[in-house]
């Protein structure tokens, strides 16, 4: 019995039509191999049936009717892989051409519109059969956008219906949460899709394989993108070209968060600036002083009025208190004044504190400017 190819509706061929097919085959010439019924409760490959069709051949069959039987059933799937592997060249070749589109478009999707833009992307312009994008907060990842295939359209819309965005709990997923601690990528062949995964999803998608890769910012997993190609498994090349769109991703998300955050600080700023701006227009319209600004209203005036200027007032004072003002009212510290009359620091002190008193000031900017609206400053005293 040869195996008959199934042609999907784009005219490729099934390949895990295919597989299964040969499956049974093999089965029937063969009987109840342990391997054989082992690959029949996976998801088939071709690579996988070919593998067992090749060792059989090498250890020897019972008859030359079943040799030449499995070597038509192998012929027959290095056909259809022959078939895979041009058809793997047109789509890599279609992908690098769309590779360009598809980071275009995640640079001018944003933040929230990135999802549903990279998954519509990648069925489209670069093939896939499905794409799913998944944000990862905390010990929860949530599917927030599912794109399927044109020509798979209608076919998985339970699982399009399903990707809505609820939080799904890492440990219900060994895989995903094994991906966000440690933020690598990995790819899932036939024999082990099932295993280890969030089953309610992938027996939805039903995939072949499937790849997985985080999206990672800050030394974090932010994201999950998903991609199978449903009836085929995913290579090296589907790898790296998905790894690359994921750096992308991180580069556009961290993008959005630095604008986000400078827009923020920006309508602060303007808020902060429109306060004063308000708070000087408002001052212009009032009777108040500089002495005035920065009391509160109801409260005492913290310093004694001045005293109405006089130029007799420094004839209270000693020779060396004021020397002391002089070198105050030029801007002089107590240190200064200490080297320059060479007196101690608390000699100083106690005649700024004196001199204070006497001419009713509490700061020395006061007793500068109350000095200087009297006399020029004298000569020190001997």
């Amino acid at each position: 019995m040869i195996v008959q190819s199934a042609t999907m509706r784009d005219g490729r061929h099934s390949d895990t039509h295919v597989a299964e097919q040969a499956l049974a085959q093999l089965l029937e010439l063969i009987g109840p191999d342990p391997e054989l019924l082992r690959l029949q409760e996976l998801n088939p490959s071709l690579s996988l049936v070919r593998d067992y069709a090749g060792h059989a051949l090498r250890a020897g069959l019972p008859s030359p009717e079943a040799t030449v039987e499995v070597a038509t059933i192998l012929t027959t799937v290095d056909t259809a892989i022959r078939a895979d592997i041009a058809r793997r060249v047109r789509v890599h070749s279609r992908q690098f051409s769309g590779s360009t589109r598809v980071v275009r478009a995640i640079d001018s999707a944003g933040g929230a519109r990135l999802a549903a833009v990279l998954t519509r992307e990648l069925c489209t312009a670069l093939g896939y059969g499905k794409a799913m994008y998944s944000a990862v907060s905390g010990s929860c990842w949530s599917p927030v956008s599912v794109s399927v295939s044109p020509e798979l359209r209608g076919e998985f819309d339970p699982l399009v219906a399903a990707v809505d965005g609820s939080p799904i709990p890492l440990r219900d997923a060994p895989r995903e949460a094994e991906l966000v601690r440690r933020r690598r990528p990995y790819a899932v062949g036939p024999a082990e899709v099932k295993r280890h995964t969030y089953r309610p999803l992938l027996d939805l998608s039903r995939p072949a394989g499937y790849l997985a890769v985080p999206v990672v910012v800050a030394d974090r997993a932010v994201a999950i993108i998903h991609v199978d190609r449903h009836d085929n498994d995913l290579d090296e090349a589907d790898f790296h070209l998905i790894t690359t769109l994921a750096q992308a991703c991180a580069l556009a998300t961290e993008s959005a968060r630095l604008r986000a955050a400078i827009a923020e600080q920006n309508r602060r700023t303007t808020a902060e600036l429109d306060r004063l701006n308000r708070a000087l227009r408002a001052l212009e319209h009032t009777g108040v002083t500089l002495d005035d600004i920065g009391e509160r209203p109801g409260e005492p005036r913290q310093r004694s009025e001045l005293p109405t200027p006089t130029v007799d007032y420094p004839a209270t004072l000693t020779a060396r208190e004021r020397d002391v003002l002089t070198l105050v009212a030029a801007g002089a510290t107590n240190a200064a004044i200490s080297r320059r009359l060479c007196i101690s620091d608390g000699t100083v002190k106690s005649h700024v504190q004196r001199v204070f008193k006497k001419i009713g000031v509490s700061t020395r900017a006061e007793a500068a400017a109350l000095y200087a609206g009297h006399r020029s400053p004298p000569e020190l005293s001997a």
